[in-house]
Formats: C-alpha cells, sequence, structure tokens
C-alpha cells in the first residue's frame, strides 16, 4: 500500500483544518494509506512516505518554526522521485507555501501543481480545494507505485 504523509503546523487552526481536508481527499484513493501529523511528530517518516504534503502558515513571510525545523532536515532525507505538494493559510502575506514548495523541488520532490494557498479561514471552496490536492498527489502516488 502506498503511503502519503501530511505533515502540518498550524496556529490558530486554520491550516490545521486544511491539513485534515488534504488527509481526506488523499484518504479517498484506494491502494493509499493517508498518515497525519504535526510538523514535529512526523519527520522520521520521511523517508518511507511515497508522497510528502507540507503544510504551514506564514509567520513574518517565513513558514512556523515547526515547519522550518522539518524544512532544515530535509537535506538528510533520501526524497529524490518522490510526490510532493504544499499547502498554507496566511493573513497578510502568504509566502511559506511557496518556500516549503521550492524547498521540495530543492530535495528532487516532484510537486504536484502551485501551493495551495488560503486567506484567513478556509470557506467552503478552499476546503475543496485542499481535498483535491490531496486526491491529486494520492492518485499520483497510486500510479506512480502500481507501474513499478
Amino acid at each position: 500500500m502506498s503511503k502519503v504523509l501530511i505533515l502540518y503546523d498550524t496556529r490558530t487552526g486554520n491550516t490545521g483544518r486544511m491539513a485534515r481536508a488534504v488527509a481526506e481527499g488523499a484518504k479517498s484513493v484506494q491502494g493509499v494509506k493517508a498518515v497525519l501529523k504535526r510538523a514535529g511528530e512526523g519527520g522520521g517518516e520521511l523517508a518511507d512516505a511515497d508522497g510528502i504534503i507540507l503544510g504551514s502558515p506564514t509567520h513574518n513571510t517565513k513558514p512556523s518554526r515547526a515547519m522550518k525545523r522539518l524544512l532544515s532536515g530535509l537535506s538528510e532525507v533520501p526524497l529524490k522521485g518522490k510526490v510532493g505538494a504544499a499547502f498554507g493559510s496566511y493573513g497578510w502575506s502568504g509566502e511559506a507555501a511557496g518556500i516549503i514548495a521550492r524547498a521540495l523541488r530543492d530535495q528532487g520532490v516532484r510537486a504536484i501543481g502551485e501551493a495551495l494557498r488560503v486567506r484567513r479561514t478556509p470557506g467552503t471552496s478552499d476546503l475543496a480545494r485542499c481535498r483535491d490536492l490531496g486526491r491529486v498527489v494520492a492518485e499520483s502516488v497510486a500510479t506512480v507505485t502500481s507501474t513499478l
């Protein structure tokens, strides 16, 4: 069974809502196990995941501290060839999701689409986009692993 790991950090709960919706989308794909954890808890599972989706709110134009710590250790994990994506919520500027997506690409992760950004509290259509993101990454992982 393929595994998609969703790691996130949240401050006000907005990115957490997004993360749960991303996980719902990933879980909807047959043959894929979706694992949802906080950034500080799941970094050790990165090497075992076929797909990686990272999310963080933007704090002062950057990802949260917990996500920055996770990103700083990415070079120590064999990620080349994995599928991934990034998402995040923001109040003012929203750079965190793009920073995360760039960090994934720099480690050889095939990032799916643009980083998903939501301003403030995610609404119904935002959560639908989050579910779509999780589903698309999971479908990509399922397709890759079924051809091996």
